[in-house]
Protein backbone atom coordinates (compact mmCIF):
# COMPACT_ATOMS: atom_id res chain seq x y z
CA UNK A 1 0.00 0.00 0.00
CA UNK A 2 1.43 3.61 -0.58
CA UNK A 3 2.88 5.51 2.65
CA UNK A 4 0.83 8.24 4.11
CA UNK A 5 3.50 11.26 3.30
CA UNK A 6 2.17 12.39 7.05
CA UNK A 7 2.78 9.41 8.43
CA UNK A 8 6.17 9.70 7.07
CA UNK A 9 6.51 13.10 8.26
CA UNK A 10 4.91 12.17 12.00
CA UNK A 11 7.68 9.05 12.35
CA UNK A 12 10.76 11.40 11.47
CA UNK A 13 9.39 13.99 14.20
CA UNK A 14 9.46 10.94 16.49
CA UNK A 15 12.19 9.40 15.81
CA UNK A 16 13.89 13.11 16.75
CA UNK A 17 12.11 13.83 19.26
CA UNK A 18 13.03 10.16 20.62
CA UNK A 19 16.90 10.86 19.74
CA UNK A 20 16.74 14.14 21.33
CA UNK A 21 15.73 12.93 25.08
CA UNK A 22 19.03 11.21 25.22
CA UNK A 23 21.46 13.23 23.68
CA UNK A 24 20.26 16.76 24.25
CA UNK A 25 20.47 19.24 27.20
CA UNK A 26 17.58 20.73 26.37
CA UNK A 27 14.37 19.28 24.30
CA UNK A 28 11.75 21.94 22.85
CA UNK A 29 7.94 21.39 24.07
CA UNK A 30 6.23 19.48 20.92
CA UNK A 31 4.71 21.78 18.56
CA UNK A 32 0.93 20.90 17.38
CA UNK A 33 1.83 19.91 13.93
CA UNK A 34 4.28 17.42 13.52
CA UNK A 35 6.48 19.35 10.31
CA UNK A 36 6.75 22.73 13.27
CA UNK A 37 7.88 20.12 15.46
CA UNK A 38 10.49 18.41 12.85
CA UNK A 39 11.75 22.27 12.04
CA UNK A 40 12.48 22.91 15.64
CA UNK A 41 14.34 19.88 16.87
CA UNK A 42 16.42 19.60 13.80
CA UNK A 43 16.93 23.58 14.91
CA UNK A 44 17.94 22.16 18.19
CA UNK A 45 20.02 19.41 16.88
CA UNK A 46 21.82 21.93 14.85
CA UNK A 47 22.21 23.97 17.73
CA UNK A 48 23.56 21.58 19.75
CA UNK A 49 26.11 19.84 17.16
CA UNK A 50 27.39 23.53 16.10
CA UNK A 51 28.16 24.32 19.56
CA UNK A 52 29.87 21.04 20.74
CA UNK A 53 31.17 19.79 17.50
CA UNK A 54 30.07 16.53 18.80
CA UNK A 55 30.64 13.52 16.52
CA UNK A 56 28.23 11.29 18.88
CA UNK A 57 25.34 13.67 18.08
CA UNK A 58 25.92 13.96 14.73
CA UNK A 59 25.80 10.01 14.28
CA UNK A 60 23.00 9.65 16.31
CA UNK A 61 21.18 12.91 14.24
CA UNK A 62 22.02 10.90 11.14
CA UNK A 63 20.31 7.80 12.42
CA UNK A 64 17.26 9.41 13.25
CA UNK A 65 16.50 10.93 10.25
CA UNK A 66 17.94 8.21 8.02
CA UNK A 67 17.00 5.15 9.98
CA UNK A 68 20.22 3.53 9.63
CA UNK A 69 23.97 3.51 10.85
CA UNK A 70 25.96 6.50 9.04
CA UNK A 71 29.62 5.92 7.44
CA UNK A 72 32.60 8.18 8.57
CA UNK A 73 31.93 10.23 6.17
CA UNK A 74 28.34 11.66 6.32
CA UNK A 75 29.13 12.25 9.96
CA UNK A 76 32.12 14.92 8.68
CA UNK A 77 29.82 16.34 5.94
CA UNK A 78 27.33 17.00 8.74
CA UNK A 79 29.54 18.92 10.99
CA UNK A 80 31.34 20.59 8.66
CA UNK A 81 28.14 21.41 6.68
CA UNK A 82 26.26 22.91 9.51
CA UNK A 83 29.49 24.89 10.77
CA UNK A 84 30.55 26.31 6.84
CA UNK A 85 26.96 26.76 5.26
CA UNK A 86 24.30 28.01 6.23
CA UNK A 87 21.68 26.20 7.86
CA UNK A 88 19.03 25.32 5.95
CA UNK A 89 21.49 23.94 3.24
CA UNK A 90 23.11 21.45 6.09
CA UNK A 91 19.60 20.47 7.15
CA UNK A 92 18.67 20.14 3.47
CA UNK A 93 21.64 17.95 2.86
CA UNK A 94 21.02 16.01 6.03
CA UNK A 95 16.93 15.48 5.35
CA UNK A 96 17.99 14.38 1.14
CA UNK A 97 20.38 11.32 3.35
CA UNK A 98 16.88 10.50 4.71
CA UNK A 99 14.95 10.56 1.46
CA UNK A 100 17.80 8.73 -0.63
CA UNK A 101 17.65 6.17 2.61
CA UNK A 102 14.09 4.80 2.32
CA UNK A 103 15.00 3.08 -0.81
CA UNK A 104 16.46 0.48 1.68
CA UNK A 105 14.65 1.37 4.67
CA UNK A 106 11.12 1.75 6.47
CA UNK A 107 10.18 5.55 6.49
CA UNK A 108 7.98 4.92 9.45
CA UNK A 109 10.96 3.30 11.56
CA UNK A 110 10.84 3.65 15.21
CA UNK A 111 14.33 4.19 17.10
CA UNK A 112 14.82 1.67 20.23
CA UNK A 113 17.12 3.47 22.02
CA UNK A 114 19.68 1.40 24.41
CA UNK A 115 21.27 3.74 26.79
CA UNK A 116 24.06 2.24 28.71
CA UNK A 117 23.33 -1.06 27.77
CA UNK A 118 24.87 -3.54 26.19
CA UNK A 119 24.30 -4.90 22.64
CA UNK A 120 25.74 -7.93 20.58
CA UNK A 121 26.19 -8.16 17.21
CA UNK A 122 25.60 -11.67 15.80
CA UNK A 123 24.16 -11.21 12.97
CA UNK A 124 25.52 -14.03 10.92
CA UNK A 125 25.35 -16.87 13.09
CA UNK A 126 21.73 -15.69 13.76
CA UNK A 127 20.78 -15.84 9.56
CA UNK A 128 22.59 -19.06 8.94
CA UNK A 129 22.62 -22.66 10.27
CA UNK A 130 26.87 -22.53 9.18
CA UNK A 131 28.38 -24.06 12.54
CA UNK A 132 32.41 -23.88 11.94
CA UNK A 133 34.42 -22.16 14.68
CA UNK A 134 33.33 -18.44 15.11
CA UNK A 135 29.45 -19.64 15.25
CA UNK A 136 30.40 -22.25 17.64
CA UNK A 137 31.90 -19.86 20.37
CA UNK A 138 28.82 -17.44 19.45
CA UNK A 139 26.25 -20.20 20.21
CA UNK A 140 28.45 -21.56 23.37
CA UNK A 141 28.03 -17.66 24.46
CA UNK A 142 24.46 -17.43 23.75
CA UNK A 143 22.52 -19.77 26.37
CA UNK A 144 25.16 -18.13 29.29
CA UNK A 145 24.97 -14.49 28.21
CA UNK A 146 21.04 -14.32 27.52
CA UNK A 147 20.09 -13.87 31.61
CA UNK A 148 22.32 -10.40 31.53
CA UNK A 149 20.23 -7.39 32.32
CA UNK A 150 20.57 -5.11 29.82
CA UNK A 151 21.49 -7.47 27.17
CA UNK A 152 20.09 -7.45 23.76
CA UNK A 153 21.37 -9.84 20.45
CA UNK A 154 21.25 -7.84 17.04
CA UNK A 155 21.29 -8.58 13.14
CA UNK A 156 21.64 -6.23 10.46
CA UNK A 157 19.19 -5.22 7.62
CA UNK A 158 19.71 -4.73 4.32
CA UNK A 159 19.82 -1.07 4.69
CA UNK A 160 22.19 -0.60 7.61
CA UNK A 161 20.47 -0.59 10.73
CA UNK A 162 20.91 -2.42 13.34
CA UNK A 163 17.55 -4.64 14.21
CA UNK A 164 16.04 -7.12 16.76
CA UNK A 165 16.79 -10.68 16.23
CA UNK A 166 13.51 -12.84 14.76
CA UNK A 167 12.08 -16.18 16.35
CA UNK A 168 13.89 -18.64 14.22
CA UNK A 169 17.43 -16.16 14.81
CA UNK A 170 16.96 -16.07 18.52
CA UNK A 171 16.93 -20.27 18.18
CA UNK A 172 20.43 -20.45 16.45
CA UNK A 173 22.25 -17.95 18.97
CA UNK A 174 20.29 -18.88 22.12
CA UNK A 175 19.09 -22.50 21.61
CA UNK A 176 21.22 -24.24 19.36
CA UNK A 177 20.30 -27.60 18.65
CA UNK A 178 20.78 -28.33 14.79
CA UNK A 179 20.26 -27.28 11.73
CA UNK A 180 17.31 -25.43 11.06
CA UNK A 181 17.14 -25.49 7.03
CA UNK A 182 15.60 -22.02 6.68
CA UNK A 183 17.35 -19.45 4.16
CA UNK A 184 18.97 -16.48 5.73
CA UNK A 185 16.24 -13.45 6.78
CA UNK A 186 16.70 -10.36 5.01
CA UNK A 187 14.43 -7.89 7.18
CA UNK A 188 13.84 -4.78 7.20
CA UNK A 189 12.70 -3.76 10.78
CA UNK A 190 9.83 -1.48 11.69
CA UNK A 191 12.36 -0.45 15.08
CA UNK A 192 15.73 0.19 14.77
CA UNK A 193 18.02 -0.84 18.24
CA UNK A 194 20.23 2.33 18.55
CA UNK A 195 23.10 1.85 21.12
CA UNK A 196 23.97 5.27 22.96
CA UNK A 197 26.67 5.15 25.42
CA UNK A 198 26.46 1.60 25.53
CA UNK A 199 28.99 -1.20 24.82
CA UNK A 200 28.81 -2.45 21.28
CA UNK A 201 30.34 -6.56 21.72
CA UNK A 202 31.56 -8.25 18.11
CA UNK A 203 31.98 -12.05 18.33
CA UNK A 204 32.22 -12.56 14.95
CA UNK A 205 34.13 -11.60 12.42
CA UNK A 206 31.77 -8.81 10.48
CA UNK A 207 30.45 -9.03 6.76
CA UNK A 208 33.05 -6.65 4.85
CA UNK A 209 30.16 -4.56 3.74
CA UNK A 210 29.26 -3.98 8.00
CA UNK A 211 32.96 -2.59 8.55
CA UNK A 212 32.29 1.00 7.28
CA UNK A 213 29.38 1.61 9.55
CA UNK A 214 30.91 -0.25 12.72
CA UNK A 215 34.13 1.49 12.03
CA UNK A 216 32.47 4.71 12.01
CA UNK A 217 30.20 3.46 15.12
CA UNK A 218 33.30 2.62 16.91
CA UNK A 219 34.54 5.92 16.27
CA UNK A 220 32.30 8.73 16.20
CA UNK A 221 29.11 7.51 18.32
CA UNK A 222 30.10 7.20 21.89
CA UNK A 223 29.95 3.74 22.23
CA UNK A 224 32.23 1.37 23.45
CA UNK A 225 33.17 -1.34 20.78
CA UNK A 226 34.90 -4.33 22.15
CA UNK A 227 35.21 -7.95 20.01
CA UNK A 228 37.10 -11.25 19.96
CA UNK A 229 40.26 -11.27 18.67
CA UNK A 230 40.29 -14.87 16.51
CA UNK A 231 43.41 -14.65 14.69
CA UNK A 232 44.95 -11.92 12.21
CA UNK A 233 46.28 -14.71 9.95
CA UNK A 234 45.18 -13.29 6.59
CA UNK A 235 48.03 -10.63 7.27
CA UNK A 236 50.63 -12.45 8.80
CA UNK A 237 50.65 -14.91 6.97
CA UNK A 238 48.46 -13.83 3.72
CA UNK A 239 50.85 -16.32 1.93
CA UNK A 240 48.42 -18.70 2.88
CA UNK A 241 45.85 -16.98 2.67
CA UNK A 242 43.35 -16.64 -0.97
CA UNK A 243 44.24 -13.57 -2.41
CA UNK A 244 41.15 -11.70 -1.07
CA UNK A 245 41.32 -12.57 2.55
CA UNK A 246 44.18 -9.88 3.19
CA UNK A 247 41.81 -6.79 1.51
CA UNK A 248 39.06 -8.35 3.55
CA UNK A 249 40.78 -8.52 6.49
CA UNK A 250 42.09 -5.03 6.18
CA UNK A 251 38.86 -3.71 6.12
CA UNK A 252 38.33 -5.53 9.86
CA UNK A 253 41.04 -3.25 10.94
CA UNK A 254 39.54 -0.49 10.60
CA UNK A 255 36.84 -1.34 12.79
CA UNK A 256 39.62 -2.62 15.67
CA UNK A 257 41.84 0.58 15.53
CA UNK A 258 39.03 2.17 16.96
CA UNK A 259 37.36 -0.65 19.48
CA UNK A 260 38.58 -0.11 23.29
CA UNK A 261 39.06 -3.80 24.12
CA UNK A 262 40.21 -6.99 21.97
CA UNK A 263 39.65 -10.10 23.65
CA UNK A 264 42.03 -12.98 22.05
CA UNK A 265 41.39 -16.82 21.93
CA UNK A 266 45.25 -17.15 23.01
CA UNK A 267 48.18 -15.22 24.12
CA UNK A 268 49.64 -15.70 20.37
CA UNK A 269 46.77 -13.99 18.76
CA UNK A 270 46.61 -11.51 21.47
CA UNK A 271 50.17 -11.10 20.42
CA UNK A 272 49.49 -10.48 16.90
CA UNK A 273 46.42 -7.98 17.44
CA UNK A 274 48.78 -5.90 20.21
CA UNK A 275 51.13 -5.64 17.48
CA UNK A 276 48.90 -4.38 15.36
CA UNK A 277 47.98 -1.48 18.30
CA UNK A 278 51.23 -0.56 18.84
CA UNK A 279 51.32 0.54 15.41
CA UNK A 280 48.32 2.68 15.78
CA UNK A 281 49.95 5.70 17.41
CA UNK A 282 51.49 6.54 13.92
CA UNK A 283 47.78 7.19 12.92
CA UNK A 284 46.97 9.50 15.85
CA UNK A 285 45.36 6.51 17.77
CA UNK A 286 45.80 4.65 21.00
CA UNK A 287 43.61 1.62 19.56
CA UNK A 288 42.02 -1.16 21.72
CA UNK A 289 43.21 -2.98 24.93
CA UNK A 290 44.31 -6.15 23.97
CA UNK A 291 43.93 -8.85 26.62
CA UNK A 292 43.29 -12.85 26.19
CA UNK A 293 40.91 -15.25 27.17
CA UNK A 294 41.77 -19.00 25.47
CA UNK A 295 38.71 -20.53 24.50
CA UNK A 296 37.82 -23.81 26.28
CA UNK A 297 36.92 -27.03 25.87
CA UNK A 298 34.45 -29.07 27.66
CA UNK A 299 34.80 -32.91 28.28
CA UNK A 300 32.57 -34.02 26.17
CA UNK A 301 30.02 -36.95 26.69
CA UNK A 302 30.33 -40.47 25.24
CA UNK A 303 29.51 -40.50 21.94
CA UNK A 304 25.77 -41.80 20.55
CA UNK A 305 27.78 -42.62 17.31
CA UNK A 306 29.28 -46.61 16.92
CA UNK A 307 31.73 -47.08 14.70
CA UNK A 308 32.66 -49.67 12.88
CA UNK A 309 35.91 -51.70 14.82
CA UNK A 310 39.32 -51.22 12.38
CA UNK A 311 41.87 -53.58 13.01
CA UNK A 312 44.57 -51.70 12.15
CA UNK A 313 44.86 -48.14 14.69
CA UNK A 314 43.63 -45.32 13.27
CA UNK A 315 45.23 -41.86 12.78
CA UNK A 316 43.04 -39.01 12.57
CA UNK A 317 43.23 -35.47 10.70
CA UNK A 318 40.31 -32.59 11.40
CA UNK A 319 40.86 -29.63 9.36
CA UNK A 320 39.88 -27.47 6.53
CA UNK A 321 41.64 -28.55 3.38
CA UNK A 322 43.61 -25.43 2.86
CA UNK A 323 47.65 -24.85 2.11
CA UNK A 324 48.09 -23.60 6.01
CA UNK A 325 46.65 -26.89 7.86
CA UNK A 326 49.50 -28.44 6.52
CA UNK A 327 47.74 -31.72 5.20
CA UNK A 328 50.14 -32.59 2.47
CA UNK A 329 52.76 -32.71 5.04
CA UNK A 330 50.84 -35.52 6.96
CA UNK A 331 50.29 -37.35 3.78
CA UNK A 332 53.94 -37.73 3.30
CA UNK A 333 54.70 -38.63 6.62
CA UNK A 334 52.20 -41.43 6.55
CA UNK A 335 53.83 -42.46 2.68
CA UNK A 336 57.37 -42.75 4.77
CA UNK A 337 55.61 -44.68 7.38
CA UNK A 338 54.18 -46.85 4.90
CA UNK A 339 56.68 -47.49 3.13
CA UNK A 340 58.61 -48.68 5.86
CA UNK A 341 55.80 -51.54 6.55
CA UNK A 342 53.64 -49.76 9.16
CA UNK A 343 50.32 -50.93 9.58
CA UNK A 344 47.64 -48.04 9.69
CA UNK A 345 44.56 -46.32 8.32
CA UNK A 346 44.68 -42.06 8.03
CA UNK A 347 41.71 -40.06 7.93
CA UNK A 348 41.34 -36.43 7.24
CA UNK A 349 38.22 -34.96 8.64
CA UNK A 350 37.30 -31.20 6.67
CA UNK A 351 35.89 -29.30 4.45
CA UNK A 352 37.00 -28.03 0.91
CA UNK A 353 38.76 -24.50 1.18
CA UNK A 354 40.94 -22.61 -1.48
CA UNK A 355 43.29 -24.87 -3.69
CA UNK A 356 42.15 -28.26 -1.77
CA UNK A 357 42.23 -29.71 -5.44
CA UNK A 358 45.94 -30.87 -5.30
CA UNK A 359 45.27 -32.15 -1.89
CA UNK A 360 42.46 -33.98 -3.29
CA UNK A 361 43.97 -36.04 -6.00
CA UNK A 362 47.22 -36.91 -4.09
CA UNK A 363 45.03 -38.33 -1.46
CA UNK A 364 43.03 -40.01 -4.44
CA UNK A 365 46.67 -41.15 -6.01
CA UNK A 366 47.62 -43.03 -2.51
CA UNK A 367 44.42 -45.00 -2.25
CA UNK A 368 44.50 -46.19 -5.70
CA UNK A 369 48.34 -47.43 -4.86
CA UNK A 370 46.12 -49.78 -1.89
CA UNK A 371 47.10 -47.11 0.90
CA UNK A 372 44.23 -46.92 3.52
CA UNK A 373 43.39 -43.01 3.42
CA UNK A 374 39.82 -41.57 3.38
CA UNK A 375 38.87 -37.80 3.09
CA UNK A 376 35.48 -37.65 4.48
CA UNK A 377 33.98 -33.74 4.20
CA UNK A 378 30.78 -33.94 6.17
CA UNK A 379 30.85 -35.25 9.73
CA UNK A 380 28.08 -35.03 12.55
CA UNK A 381 29.58 -33.91 15.90
CA UNK A 382 28.27 -36.95 17.60
CA UNK A 383 30.57 -39.13 14.76
CA UNK A 384 33.29 -36.62 14.91
CA UNK A 385 33.31 -37.30 18.67
CA UNK A 386 33.07 -41.14 18.61
CA UNK A 387 35.92 -40.73 15.95
CA UNK A 388 38.16 -38.75 18.15
CA UNK A 389 37.64 -41.69 20.95
CA UNK A 390 38.75 -44.05 18.31
CA UNK A 391 42.01 -43.05 16.98
CA UNK A 392 45.24 -43.97 18.41
CA UNK A 393 46.41 -40.49 17.57
CA UNK A 394 45.61 -37.22 15.77
CA UNK A 395 47.57 -35.02 13.93
CA UNK A 396 47.24 -31.14 13.75
CA UNK A 397 50.67 -29.67 12.43
CA UNK A 398 49.07 -26.37 11.19
CA UNK A 399 51.95 -23.52 10.60
CA UNK A 400 49.62 -20.81 11.87
CA UNK A 401 46.11 -21.04 13.82
CA UNK A 402 44.02 -18.99 15.91
CA UNK A 403 43.62 -21.56 18.34
CA UNK A 404 43.68 -25.15 17.20
CA UNK A 405 40.31 -26.41 18.86
CA UNK A 406 40.82 -30.16 17.15
CA UNK A 407 44.03 -30.24 19.41
CA UNK A 408 42.21 -29.70 22.56
CA UNK A 409 38.99 -31.70 21.33
CA UNK A 410 41.09 -34.51 20.80
CA UNK A 411 42.93 -33.99 24.52
CA UNK A 412 39.75 -33.70 26.22
CA UNK A 413 38.71 -37.59 25.60
CA UNK A 414 42.28 -38.99 25.93
CA UNK A 415 43.72 -39.54 22.59
CA UNK A 416 47.15 -37.83 22.22
CA UNK A 417 48.28 -35.30 19.71
CA UNK A 418 50.75 -34.81 17.06
CA UNK A 419 50.96 -30.45 16.54
CA UNK A 420 52.78 -28.09 15.43
CA UNK A 421 55.50 -26.22 17.96
CA UNK A 422 54.31 -22.65 17.43
CA UNK A 423 52.00 -20.03 17.82
CA UNK A 424 48.93 -21.05 19.76
CA UNK A 425 49.44 -24.57 19.54
CA UNK A 426 52.32 -24.53 21.39
CA UNK A 427 50.55 -23.02 24.25
CA UNK A 428 47.98 -25.99 24.33
CA UNK A 429 50.82 -28.55 24.07
CA UNK A 430 52.25 -27.04 27.12
CA UNK A 431 49.88 -28.43 29.50
CA UNK A 432 50.62 -32.10 27.81
CA UNK A 433 48.89 -34.93 26.14
CA UNK A 434 51.39 -33.81 22.69
CA UNK A 435 54.17 -34.45 20.27
CA UNK A 436 55.22 -30.95 19.46
CA UNK A 437 56.76 -30.66 16.17
CA UNK A 438 58.10 -28.19 13.57
CA UNK A 439 55.54 -27.99 10.98
CA UNK A 440 57.91 -27.61 8.34
CA UNK A 441 60.16 -30.72 9.55
CA UNK A 442 58.62 -34.17 7.60
CA UNK A 443 61.16 -35.83 9.11
CA UNK A 444 60.33 -34.78 12.60
CA UNK A 445 56.52 -34.84 11.88
CA UNK A 446 56.48 -39.09 10.57
CA UNK A 447 58.77 -39.80 13.64
CA UNK A 448 56.29 -37.86 16.52
CA UNK A 449 53.36 -40.29 14.44
CA UNK A 450 55.62 -43.40 14.56
CA UNK A 451 56.20 -43.02 17.70
CA UNK A 452 52.83 -42.64 18.98
CA UNK A 453 52.00 -45.66 16.89
CA UNK A 454 54.33 -47.92 18.00
CA UNK A 455 55.70 -46.77 21.86
CA UNK A 456 52.57 -48.14 24.19
CA UNK A 457 54.46 -46.60 27.45
CA UNK A 458 54.59 -43.22 25.57
CA UNK A 459 51.37 -43.13 24.09
CA UNK A 460 50.20 -44.46 27.76
CA UNK A 461 51.56 -41.25 29.36
CA UNK A 462 50.40 -38.83 26.61
CA UNK A 463 47.04 -40.20 26.84
CA UNK A 464 47.15 -40.18 31.35
CA UNK A 465 49.15 -35.99 30.26
CA UNK A 466 45.83 -35.52 28.14
CA UNK A 467 43.14 -36.58 30.48
CA UNK A 468 44.96 -34.88 33.49
CA UNK A 469 44.84 -31.10 31.76
CA UNK A 470 43.58 -28.71 34.27
CA UNK A 471 39.60 -28.42 33.27
CA UNK A 472 38.05 -25.34 31.58
CA UNK A 473 34.42 -24.87 30.60
CA UNK A 474 32.17 -22.84 28.91
CA UNK A 475 30.43 -21.41 31.85
CA UNK A 476 34.74 -20.24 32.51
CA UNK A 477 35.07 -18.94 29.31
CA UNK A 478 31.55 -16.68 29.29
CA UNK A 479 32.18 -15.26 32.04
CA UNK A 480 35.74 -13.90 31.90
CA UNK A 481 35.11 -12.80 28.37
CA UNK A 482 32.26 -10.60 30.05
CA UNK A 483 34.50 -8.96 32.33
CA UNK A 484 37.05 -8.09 29.76
CA UNK A 485 34.78 -6.85 26.99
CA UNK A 486 31.72 -5.45 29.54
CA UNK A 487 33.21 -4.71 32.94
CA UNK A 488 36.09 -3.96 32.14
CA UNK A 489 35.64 -1.64 29.55
CA UNK A 490 32.77 -0.02 31.86
CA UNK A 491 35.16 0.71 34.93
CA UNK A 492 37.16 2.38 31.77
CA UNK A 493 34.09 4.72 30.58
CA UNK A 494 33.64 5.72 33.96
Amino acid sequence: MPLDPQDVRNALAGRLRAAAAVALDEVPDPAVAPDADTAQLLDAWADHITSTGGAPSAWLLLVAVTGRFPVDEEVHALRRLLVAEPRHRALGWLLDQGLAAFSWNDPLAELDLKVGEVVVDVDFTARHDLNTGIQRVVRQLGPRWSDRPGLTWVAWSPGGAMRHLGEVETGRVRRWAGRVGEPPAFITPRRVVVPWRSVVVLPEVPAETLCPVLATLAEHSGNSVSLIGYDAIPVVSADLMPPAEPERFVHYLTVVKHARAVSAISRAVAEEFGGFVDMLPAQGLTGPHVTSCPLPVDVPPAPTTTLTTQADPQVLVVGSHEPRKNHLAVLHAAELLWRDGLRFGLTFVGGPSWQSRGFDKAVAAAARRGRDVQILRKVADGELLARYRAARLTVFPSVHEGYGLPVAESLAVGTPVVSSDVGSMAEIAADGGVIAVDPRDDEALAAAIRTLLLDDEAHARLRAEGLARPPRTWDDYARELWEQLVDDVRDVRA
